[in-house]
């Protein structure tokens, strides 16, 4: 048990300590490969890549018959600030690569470009004047459609020029994004988080709902496929769970008079998550999210009346994000990952049939599901690891994910490694207002239901010790960000129940995150957790650090400082009104990181941390 005294560790990219021996591949191998970008001629594959040192940075790679092997060698993208780079993305002549990154490692990202001549060394930025964040939407022939928050969180969809820095406005709304732009139409995305629509909007200006009211419903991605005019009307691919419990695929017609949709692809025991589509608008990937986290892929032939599936092969690994097709259709690069195999770029031959340079998929050592019943009878999952399934009652970490609308899904996941290699079981809940499930799920917290996905938590808990898992003295409590914020609350709704808790920069009273986060995302996240101004009392009543009294057992706070969606300060007082009354409280703070941690060497001392908390607390793997 540590003692009373507050210990502050201050840390910075900390470049030469490097992951140890492990899953990761090693200690010269520690190599990660996420969010693919396919040249539209398929010669060279873009992505972000994340080593032993630094941020994650963007390279290109000439591709060959290997496929990511490649033909010749990877080119790292220089740019003129050190930051994660979050997202690449060709234009669709193969001449210019936009690359979003967030400087020094925080919310705030800013749009280079590059070309993809390697004797170009230069790199130029999309005008800003007083934008507090831009991201990158698609490419419009060859112009680069982005969205553009200032800082009172108005989001500007802009079409922007690479040779002039010339832009056009499309839309300008509060808390809003464009989507998707295509031959001046586009679609904008408008309303808070569970509420959302698009709007349609036609190159003159001129805007009109896309698809009729439906209160809950979320229609948040699409794909114009063609702008229409001249006769034709404006034709859509749209992800949403309009008129439906689950997420699927709609097509949409819309000219002046009037909308039709239909329904292309949905599934009972399925979510769309992401829906890629070729430039010439013949093919379409569909990435599904089924069986409580796992991943499946469908490519779809659009040429039909009907499109109709042509390819369902088995993955790689089980989770699998960020599809990219080449112009034509005939390559497919995504990210896939499982449990011990980090981040990597696959590619699938389309028209072969064939992973490239892929060995057979092979079954995963994917963890246990579990189906477990709350309180109030609703069904909830989690993903167990088991550091010995042939042993009793243990030590156990119950850990909590993001959002409130994040899922765990059994990707790569070093801390669970780490906990497993010193015997503490690892349980991933999916407490209602998760995704995966369906809408009448994902909206089971919203705002006076956050007390209900409260006891959820609780409820993993009980099921974990009547299943004879968990030893009820040793259990500890984690999360991050609205996980984080669960810690909080669960200390002091549930106290007595857990042994410690481990906050990562998560909430601690919603009134003071109100205040402080960015105006675009506290906008949003009225429908999840109250309105400020209508529902003070609510927010109130929901915010943990009023009860901060209730704790009294140790707890290891985890923040990055350049952090702006959930800002340092909801730790600083959290951990103040602990250290007031003499509770053990350890801050662990990252320099050069903001909501998310992604520098390997800072997610090896965290990992180094939650290991020595635990073993401080619990008594284990000493």
């Amino acid at each position: 048990m540590p003692d009373t005294t507050e210990v502050t560790e201050e840390a910075e990219s900390r470049d030469t300590a490097g992951p140890p021996d492990d899953a990761a591949g090693g200690p010269l191998e520690v190599r990660h490969t996420t969010s693919p970008c396919l040249s539209p001629d398929g010669s060279l594959l873009a992505c972000v890549v994340t080593e032993r040192t630094g941020f994650p940075r963007a390279v290109q790679r000439p591709l060959g018959p290997g496929g990511p092997e490649g033909a010749g060698p990877e080119r790292d993208v220089v740019l003129p600030v050190d930051g994660p780079v979050r997202r690449v993305a060709y234009s669709p002549n193969g001449k210019w690569l936009a690359c979003e990154v967030a400087p020094d490692g925080g919310e705030r990202e800013r749009i280079w470009l590059v070309t993809t001549d390697p004797e170009d060394k230069g790199y130029y930025p999309i005008p800003n004047t007083r934008d507090a964040t831009e991201r990158i939407v698609c490419w419009d022939g060859d112009l680069l459609a982005v969205t553009a928050f200032d800082s009172e969180g108005l989001a500007e969809g802009r079409l922007v020029d690479p040779e002039t820095g010339e832009s056009t406005v499309v839309d300008s709304r509060m808390g809003g994004a464009l989507v998707h732009a295509r031959d001046g139409a586009a679609l904008f995305r408008v309303g808070a988080r569970g509420q959302r629509e698009l709007l349609r909007i036609v190159p003159d200006g001129r805007w009109w709902p896309l698809l009729p009211v439906d209160t809950g419903s979320t229609t948040d991605a699409g794909v114009i496929l063609d702008a229409g005019g001249d006769g034709r009307p404006m034709r859509m691919l749209v992800r949403s769970d309009h008129s439906a419990d689950r997420m699927g695929l709609l097509e949409v017609r819309a000219d002046e008079g009037g909308t039709e949709s239909w329904k292309l692809a949905y599934r009972a025991d399925a979510d769309l998550d992401q829906v890629e589509v070729s430039l010439d608008r013949r093919t379409a990937v569909l990435l599904w999210n089924v069986h409580g986290g796992l991943s499946e892929i469908e490519v779809l032939d659009l040429t039909r009346r009907r499109p109709r599936v042509i390819a369902r092969p088995p993955l790689p690994e089980v989770v699998a994000s960020s599809p990219s097709l080449t112009a034509d259709g005939r390559l497919l690069a995504l990210t896939v990952q499982s449990l011990d195999q980090p981040p990597r770029v696959a590619v699938f031959d389309v028209r072969r049939r064939r992973w490239i340079g892929e060995p057979p998929a092979q079954p995963d050592p994917a963890p246990e599901l579990l189906r477990f019943t709350a309180r109030d009878g609703l069904e909830l999952t989690g993903w167990l690891y088991r550091a010995d399934p042939d042993a009793g009652p243990g030590p156990t970490v119950v850990h909590l994910h993001g959002g409130p609308e994040g899922q765990s899904r059994p990707g790569y996941d070093d801390i669970a490694r780490r906990y497993l290699d010193v015997g503490v079981n690892y349980f991933l809940p999916n407490v209602r207002g998760s995704t995966g499930a369906g809408r009448f799920f994902s909206h089971a917290d919203d705002r006076y239901g956050r007390f209900a996905g409260i006891d959820d938590v609780e409820d993993a808990l009980l099921h974990l010790v009547e299943e004879e898992v968990t030893d009820p003295a040793q259990a500890i409590i984690s999360g991050r960000s609205y996980g984080g914020y669960l810690v909080n609350a669960s200390l002091v709704r549930h106290a007595g129940r857990w042994q410690g808790g481990i906050a990562a920069c998560g909430m601690s009273d919603l009134q003071s995150f109100y205040r402080t986060t960015e105006p675009w995302i506290a906008a949003a996240a009225y429908p999840k957790y109250g309105n400020p101004l209508q529902e003070r009392e609510l927010l109130r009543e929901a915010s943990p650090l009023r009860r901060f009294h209730h704790i009294d057992v140790p707890v290891l706070f985890v923040h990055g400082v350049h952090d702006t969606n959930v800002p340092l300060s909801e730790t600083e007082q959290a951990a103040e009104a602990l250290r007031r009354r003499g509770v053990p409280v350890d801050i662990l703070l990252f320099q050069d990181e903001g909501h998310e941690f992604v520098k390997l060497a800072n997610r090896q001392l965290l990992g180094d941390r939650v290991v020595e908390f635990c073993q401080e607390v619990l008594g284990v793997g000493t």
